[in-house]
């Protein structure tokens, strides 16, 4: 059964799946216009002031947790009372609202700017009083923390994990990376622990990419990386991910792309259309042209792999498909190695490969589209070592960071109740020693 499973899903066209129908957006300002949406309603929420405060406080005092000051002969104080809050999941489907149509405009730089306090329309800046008054995440800010911590997910799983026993395929990183980020186009980081999400993302990448690990390695994984997150936690945040992605799971990642497209340069470049797409390097001129080997290609591959690793940790699998990364990776390898990187010994017309592989095959205007797309995705791919589109892996600003956690520390719906059994703990081991 599993086995007729898995066929069905290889066998389906990209452009059927939900990765295409659904997850993948039109424009930058798409996605931000998500991020916006959820941040917002995270802060309506958090600043508004729960009718239960006084309910709440009641509870505290008489169950111990907070003392109050009349009765130890102490000067009365007011007591900021934080109201427990229902950490909600929105789900993408139901809270995604209109798509807006696709324009010139979207990828222009004023456009693909996320939404700032000084805008009219910006809403709650700060938590209600009885949440303590504390400033609050803005979309930018969220778009931070998520692009540290997605950039973090390699390093639990996949084949750079920092673990030995979390080394998994690079396809499982991929994944997990990508759910994570589906996650957050309808959730706020400070609703939901983003530690915890990335390490429910690598579990669950894990089962879908049918290469299961023990919980308990992904809990030592995340102790490696001076962030741990226990077992427990990890289940239970599983469970309000999987409802947060609208328990779609099916994922395509850009690496398989990348070999397949080698296969068939491979084969295509020994044929007689393809041989004029080659350029033997360093070869002299006049000299016996020599047969496309097989290992020629290798350099090209290699580095569009080690370009897919800073893509899927960037928001551009959300903008791209699988496909469209893939060849556009090869196209940027190609690029770099034959300008004197890696050792290659040949150049490959990119772009005249897919002219004329698909030529009598395809509609013309088809293949123009294409190629203007893989041109621009190109340029976007080499500006990820800038730190661009959400590429964590470049120019991170620890000190700011530290300061969006502190911020987050602050304002944030989870968390609390953990907080207060560690203070319980710690007060209960001070009475046993004294």
């Amino acid at each position: 059964g599993r086995q007729k499973k898995n066929q069905t899903l290889n066998e389906m066209h990209y452009e059927e799946s939900s990765q295409s129908t659904k997850w993948q957006l039109s424009s930058q300002y798409e996605l931000n216009s998500l991020r916006e949406r959820a941040n917002r309603r995270v802060r309506d929420v958090l600043s508004h002031d729960a009718n239960s405060a006084s309910a709440a406080a009641a509870d505290e005092i008489g169950s111990g947790d907070v003392k109050d000051p009349s009765k130890e002969g102490g000067d009365s104080q007011a007591i900021t009372i934080q109201p427990k809050l229902n950490c909600e999941v929105y789900g993408f489907a139901n809270t995604r609202g209109e798509r807006p149509k696709a324009t010139d405009m979207d990828n222009d730089a004023t456009t693909s700017k996320l939404m700032e306090e000084s805008d009219p329309d910006y809403g709650p800046t700060h938590t209600s009083k009885s949440r303590g008054d504390h400033p609050l995440l803005t979309p930018a800010d969220e778009a931070s923390l998520i692009t540290f911590y997605c950039s973090k997910i390699p390093l639990l799983i996949g084949p750079h994990a920092t673990l030995p026993r979390c080394r998994r395929d690079a396809k499982v990183a991929a994944t997990a990376c990508l759910l994570f980020r589906r996650f957050y186009l309808s959730n706020s980081v400070m609703m939901h622990d983003p530690k915890g999400m990335l390490a429910a993302a690598a579990f669950l990448a894990t089962k879908v990419e049918d290469c299961m690990i023990l919980v308990g390695y992904l809990e030592m994984g995340t102790k490696e990386m001076n962030a741990p997150v226990p077992i427990n936690d990890i289940l239970d945040a599983e469970i309000k991910f999987i409802e947060g992605i609208d328990f779609d799971l099916l994922v395509f990642s850009p690496y398989k792309t990348v070999l397949s497209y080698t296969e068939d340069l491979r084969t295509f470049l020994k044929s007689e259309k393809g041989r004029g797409l080659i350029t033997f390097l360093g070869q002299e001129e006049g000299g016996e042209e020599r047969q496309l080997a097989g290992e020629d290609l290798r350099p090209i591959h290699d580095a569009a792999m080690k370009i897919c690793d800073d893509v899927i940790v960037s928001d551009i699998p959300l903008l791209f498909s699988p496909g469209e990364v893939g060849f556009a990776a090869l196209v940027v390898a190609n690029e770099y190695v034959s300008s004197g990187g890696d050792g290659a010994s040949i150049s490959v017309d990119m772009m005249g490969y897919i002219r004329s592989r698909f030529h009598g095959t395809v509609d013309a205007a088809a293949i123009d589209a294409v190629t203007h797309r893989v041109s621009k995705l190109g340029g976007m791919i080499c500006e990820l070592k800038e730190g661009k589109y959400g590429c964590g892996n470049y120019n991170v600003n620890m000190d700011t960071l530290k300061t969006l956690n502190k911020k987050l520390k602050k304002c944030r719906a989870w968390g609390l109740s953990e907080k207060k059994e560690g203070k319980k703990k710690k007060k209960k081991r001070k009475a046993e020693d004294a």
